[in-house]
């Protein structure tokens, strides 16, 4: 054989070898993902930039996509409800500052054993938690803690290594958890009066009485030969819109107000009135709220301006209109109590 055939066969024999090795390591992953480090290089640079984070579970469920716009985070699968924030960026946080401290199995078939398997599965314990940013998106499967000590599962959705890290990193799997639950936080201090009108069964007010030594609310009127009981139970009905938080959310045409309902109306000491329509469904209280200004009530000097007080309202009323909430049960019993539960037994 001629000397020129066998250099070109050679040249294109090492060319083949040479676009084998480029295609291989184009395929491989990053070596930085493959030793310990950060779990997550970079995120903690462009936190700001997030723009969506989603959780998947088994079978591939979407199960929460929290998405920011200008109104700031909201809950995509509660009709774009407040999300919590601060449950939000402790998640980003943490994933930004974990790291990967031990290498684990790389084998398919062993990472269900740390809750790390593909979330196609249909078993699949773990969440696949998505972090979206112009330029990037970041998945990762967060799979089980250490039963002692520090420490969870993860790994690299798009690829077969996984690890634990140094930190504790739990995903929660309900939307509702991932709510914003502060409702309302008014002292029964500012409350000047109660009017509650039940679905059924007599309706009753209360007005705010100083001279009353059982309770700081005192009946406007009682049934004949009826007498109060403890002043307490007044206290818990005027103490409902204390702390007021919510279990869960949804827009006012999953579940319109029913026709007979109780309305529960709250003066404040400011001028707004406070109504909340609450009725029972499926073993909860559901409750819509509404706030206005009335503007024959009397208010005390040194207390809010009207114009504060609108603002206020008008704020409220761009938050909850539109909503209904499910309350927690312990609020709702108190709400819901009958005039008779106020009442002395008849003797």
């Amino acid at each position: 054989m001629k000397l020129r055939p066998l250099m070109l066969l050679a040249t294109v024999a090492a060319l083949a070898i040479l676009a084998a090795v480029w295609v291989s390591r184009s395929r491989a992953p990053d070596a930085s993902a493959l030793s310990p480090g950060p779990l997550a290089p970079g995120l903690a640079q462009t936190l700001d930039q997030v723009t969506q984070v989603r959780i998947v579970g088994a079978g591939d469920a979407t199960l929460v996509t929290l998405d920011r716009n200008e109104r700031g985070w909201g809950v995509a699968e509660r009709g774009g409800y407040r999300a919590d924030t601060e449950k939000l960026r402790a998640l980003l946080q943490a994933i930004a500052a974990a790291r990967r401290v031990e290498a684990k199995t790389a084998v398919a078939e062993r990472h269900a054993q740390l809750g790390v398997e593909d979330v196609s599965a249909a078993e699949a314990r773990g969440a696949r938690v998505d972090v979206v940013t112009p330029s990037r998106t970041w998945s990762w499967v967060i799979g089980d803690n250490l039963v002692r000590g520090t420490g969870t599962y993860v790994r690299d959705a798009a690829q077969a290594q996984s690890w634990l890290i140094n930190a504790n990193i739990a995903v929660e799997k309900s939307p509702a958890n991932w709510l914003d639950r502060a409702l309302i936080d008014i002292g029964a201090n500012r409350i000047a009066a109660i009017e509650v009108t039940p679905a059924q069964g007599p309706a009753f007010s209360l007005r705010r009485n100083d001279d009353d030594p059982a309770s700081d609310f005192a009946f406007v009127s009682l049934p004949k030969g009826r007498e109060p009981a403890e002043g307490y139970r007044r206290e818990a009905l005027a103490g409902v819109l204390s702390g007021l938080t919510f279990e869960d959310v949804f827009a006012a045409e999953q579940h319109p107000v029913p026709e007979k309902v109780q309305v529960t109306r709250f003066a404040l000491d400011d001028g707004r009135e406070l109504e909340i329509r609450s009725w029972p469904h499926e073993g909860h209280t559901l409750a819509a709220i509404t706030q206005h200004l009335d503007a024959d009530a009397e208010v005390p000097d040194g207390d809010a301006p009207a114009a504060d007080a609108a603002a206020l309202v008008a704020d409220f009323q761009h938050a909850h209109a539109g909503w209904v909430y499910r309350l927690p049960a312990y609020k709702a019993s108190n709400l819901g109590k009958p005039l008779e539960d106020y009442l002395q037994p008849v003797k």
